[in-house]
């Protein structure tokens, strides 16, 4: 099932990569509000087992082979989001490591195999079971659900197979990727799976349960293991050495085939199969151990190689995601602290309930959002983070030297790869990545997608078509602009938002005065950032103070009046108070500059991060360069 390279359009596995990255979000934040300490161990194995599982190839009737995947499993003992992120893991170091799935369809395989199985078993077994199973009904119902979720992934696949030759091909009718259209793929993919894979499915994921409503029944429960679960660990360990039965498998599973099987089969080779097939070259491709001549002894060598890696990962993005015991339930008794001033904005932010707010009330309330954004800021700036603890000015140098090479970069793909920089950084300064995600990703690169779309358009870019809306024709010289305009823009803004995100306003004035930015800017930006909160506070009290003396309704003509007048008003005010604060700053001494009392210097991290961040850029180009547009 796992779709390799060369198979999918970009109209396919685009898409799928996109929509896969907010379910990582979510299932990121469903998992820290559910997971405790003590399971990631068992997140840690449940990934693990996915992957040996997955390396247990079983021939079938006609030549073709196929795996278990175990995610259902996985539902049913931690919950559907947490089989997200271990199934996930597993899929990621199979495709970068192993060659075992496509980097391209990465997105795609993780939909199918770690959303689509997960999410359908689990609320079938659910169903299933019911709220008070016995233990016989509760292992019928596992079995089940591993079955249905499983062939619900194969059919998926089978439908995402079965389009391209829909969405793209030659004006001949050939098929530029997979082949097959939906008339085959979809009834070959589920008729393996029904007849043969869900079985196997059904009958692993049965005989865990079974063992575990035996000696661990409270995992079955989503309750914290009592022992550390030793037996199970044990178990992988054998089914890592059995790993090489997996190798004996003759033929090759449908839809994972090589550029000479397709060309044995339909007469010709996809035009642009070979060519994104050769996209990405895995360290061990095959499952294969460089130096082991002995195909049985690589594999196995590559299934330690391979726990390792996915228990490494596993465990540490577990224990990033999980809570102490206890977790809030612990403190339920105690009495609420005080609320803050951000908590209060943050209610006040908040859309009414009931429709009929008034102009004023949505002012008050966009106002009340803009300053709890502000004080959002200034939280994350605060915090322990990677960027955080560097110095301001290599901060500052190092954000914005990153967001100039990402306007350098002409390869979508090293762009993309910038991107995941920024993500990665943005997890690493703890900055809240869906809410990282939505400013960049929604503001900058939905604004940039719009503007460039129509560029994409044969009345403006000729070339050979990609896709076809109505009378809209959308070349592929268009897209790749568009494409890569985008995700240079994204890249760029990920970078300049961390500069804005990472640094308290001090922090940020400090570092352009020893950068030996001129006076007059450092002062003008101290004196905007400081007007600005000022007025939003006066804004927020005059509409508060109008709504809360308002009985009657009023017409929005005479609101729109009214806000208009308050308008010219703050206009009429801010001038006022910027010559009062400039006379003011006159008479006690000021001259322009901006001393700061506190030197900055630059420590051994400093010096190691931008050193690491000029390699970087470096690294960067010097790939643009070899990858080319």
């Amino acid at each position: 099932m796992h779709i390799p390279d060369g198979y999918l359009g970009p109209q396919t596995y685009a898409v799928l990569d996109l929509l896969m990255v907010p379910i990582w979000v979510i299932a990121a934040r469903k998992v820290k509000r559910t997971l405790r300490a003590r399971q990631v161990p068992l997140l840690a194995l449940g990934s693990a087992f996915s992957f040996v599982l997955m390396m247990f190839n079983v021939p079938v009737i006609g030549g073709s082979t196929g795996h278990a995947v175990g995610a259902v499993l996985i539902a049913i003992i931690l919950g559907p989001w947490a089989a997200v992120i271990a199934v996930s893991i597993a899929l990621v170091i199979q495709a970068g490591l192993f060659g075992d799935g496509g980097i391209t369809a990465l997105g795609a395989n993780c939909f199918n195999m770690a959303v689509v199985a997960p999410f359908v078993g689990y609320y079938l077994h659910r169903l299933l079971a019911g709220d008070a199973p016995s233990g016989r009904r509760r292992i019928v119902a596992a079995g089940a659900a591993a079955y249905v979720g499983l062939v619900a992934a194969a059919i998926v696949a089978g439908v995402e197979l079965g389009l391209q030759p829909y969405l793209n091909h030659t004006a001949s009718g050939q098929a530029l990727y997979a082949p097959y259209g939906l008339g085959v793929a979809v009834p070959a993919m589920a008729l393996e799976h029904i007849l043969f894979f869900g079985w196997i499915e059904a009958a692993v994921t049965m005989g865990v349960v079974a063992a575990l409503a035996r000696s661990e029944p409270a995992l079955l429960e989503m309750k914290p293991a009592a022992r550390p679960l030793r037996w199970l660990w044990a178990a992988l360990a054998v089914l890592i050495l059995l790993t090489p039965i997996g190798a004996l498998a003759p033929g090759t599973a449908w839809g994972e085939w090589s550029v000479p099987q397709i060309k044995e089969a339909i007469g010709y080779v996809p035009a642009d199969f070979a060519r994104l097939g050769g996209v990405w070259k895995a360290a061990m491709p095959g499952y294969l151990t460089p130096g082991v001549n002995n195909t049985l002894l690589g594999y196995l060598v590559a299934a330690i190689v391979g726990t390792v890696l996915v228990v490494g990962i596993a465990l540490a993005i577990g224990a990033l995601l999980a809570r102490p015991p206890g977790g809030r339930a612990a403190v339920a008794g105690e009495p609420r602290a005080p609320r803050s001033r951000r908590a209060d904005l943050a209610a006040a932010a908040r859309p009414a309930r009931r429709g009929g707010r008034s102009l004023a009330r949505k002012t008050a309330d966009a106002v009340a959002g803009a300053m709890a954004d502000v004080l959002r800021n200034e939280d994350v700036a605060a915090r322990r983070g990677l960027l955080q603890r560097l110095d301001p000015r290599v901060r500052l140098l190092t954000l914005m030297l990153f967001a100039v090479t990402a306007t350098l970069v002409h390869s979508i793909w090293v762009l993309l790869a910038l991107i995941a920089v920024t993500l990665a950084l943005a997890v690493a300064s703890r900055v809240a990545v869906a809410s990282f995600e939505r400013k960049v990703w929604l503001s900058a690169g939905l604004f940039a997608l719009v503007i460039a779309l129509p560029s994409a358009l044969a009345w403006f870019t000729p070339g050979p078509a990609a896709l076809r809306l109505g009378p809209l024709t959308f070349t592929e010289p268009g897209l790749l602009g568009v494409a890569t305009l985008v995700t240079r823009v994204v890249a760029a803004a990920g970078f300049a938002l961390l500069v804005v995100w990472t640094m308290r306003w001090p922090d940020l004035l400090r570092a352009l005065t020893a950068l030996r930015m001129p006076d007059v800017v450092v002062a003008t930006l101290a004196m905007t950032q400081k007007q600005i909160l000022a007025l939003l506070t006066v804004v927020e009290q005059i509409h508060l103070a109008r709504e809360s003396r308002t009985l009657a309704r009023v017409s929005a003509g005479a609101d729109r009046d009214w806000v208009t007048e308050r308008m010219a008003f703050v206009a009429r005010k801010s001038m006022k108070t910027a010559e009062d604060v400039h006379d003011a700053m006159l008479s006690r001494g000021f001259t322009g500059a901006m001393p700061s009392l506190v030197r900055p210097r630059m420590g051994g991290a400093d010096w190691v991060w931008t050193l690491a961040g000029m390699a970087l850029c470096a690294l960067v180009l010097f790939a643009d360069r070899l990858a080319g547009p």
